[in-house]
């Protein structure tokens, strides 16, 4: 009877060194030499465009032929600098609200002076019609603050304000370009914010001094139905021209911005649509 004990304590033995040998051979083997296997990263953001209209002045028509050509060039999104309508009631907005949403781009709106004409106590069709009147996004490191000063008689309220403040705060580390239907000044025009308000035109000329403190790359505006680009105390400033076209009198026109990545780059581009 030992030995069969025996017999049996060997085999037991030899089945665990087989179980054992044979794991061993299965599991991958670790080389030195091979390079480990890279983490995945983000997929960087590409390059790409956007365009910036505005004047549209319920110029329905030229509006519809302008976003044809938007897509056309293959930009990403839109932003809309103010004036989309002639007096600012619930229909003209719907309207244009509309036109953009069948164009099938992505679009970022923010009020001119012809959109508040019509909001009365207890009354706003611009918000009641695109929710809200100014607003920020980022796109990588690009970040886009677009202002509501189209109100010639209050210019950017106290809540506006602060938010712009903050929203300001991280501008030394990104791209920050400001988007607003006025230009904060001009050279030559008087037609800016704070034309017809001496606290109105004080308060613009703070709001230069912030932007340019935050290191705010470029300002975008309308207003003036004019292209151009100039600087004037230390802030760099393009209109966007109009795409009303005064009965036919001149061609709708706009800007097209291209965006090279990684190093930020900005090329603008006038559009003429006929």
């Amino acid at each position: 009877m030992r030995w069969i004990r025996r017999l049996l304590a060997v085999s037991f033995l030899l089945l665990v060194l087989f179980f054992v040998f044979s794991k061993s051979l299965n599991e991958p083997q670790k080389n030195e030499f091979l390079s480990p296997t890279p983490t995945p990263t983000a997929t960087p953001l590409s390059s790409f465009s956007f365009a910036i209209i505005s004047d549209i002045h319920s110029d329905y028509q030229s509006l519809q032929k302008s976003l044809n050509k938007i897509r056309a060039d293959g930009a990403e999104f839109i932003i809309v600098a103010g004036d989309l309508t002639t007096v600012g009631n619930k229909k003209e907005l719907a309207r244009v609200k509309d036109i953009l949403e069948r164009s099938g781009l992505d679009y970022y709106v923010i009020p001119g002076n012809h959109d508040l004409w019509s909001t009365k106590s207890g009354e706003d069709p611009f918000r009641e019609v695109f929710g809200q009147d100014y607003q920020s996004f980022q796109k990588g490191q690009i970040k886009f603050i677009l202002v509501n000063n189209g109100d010639g008689l209050v210019g950017v309220d106290e809540a506006q304000e602060k938010w712009l403040k903050r929203e300001l705060v991280d501008c030394p580390k990104l791209y920050c370009l400001v988007f607003a239907h006025m230009p904060l000044n001009h050279s030559l025009l008087a037609h800016v914010m704070g034309e017809d308000n001496s606290r109105v035109a004080s308060q613009a000329a703070r709001l230069v001094k912030e932007l340019v403190g935050a290191k705010v790359r470029e300002l975008f505006a309308g207003h003036i139905h004019y292209l151009s680009s100039y600087e004037l105390d230390g802030l760099k400033t393009t209109t966007d021209g109009a795409i009303y076209t005064d009965k036919g009198n001149q061609p709708a026109r706009f800007l097209e911005v291209s965006v090279s990545l990684p190093e930020v780059k900005l090329e603008k581009k006038r559009v003429w649509v006929e």
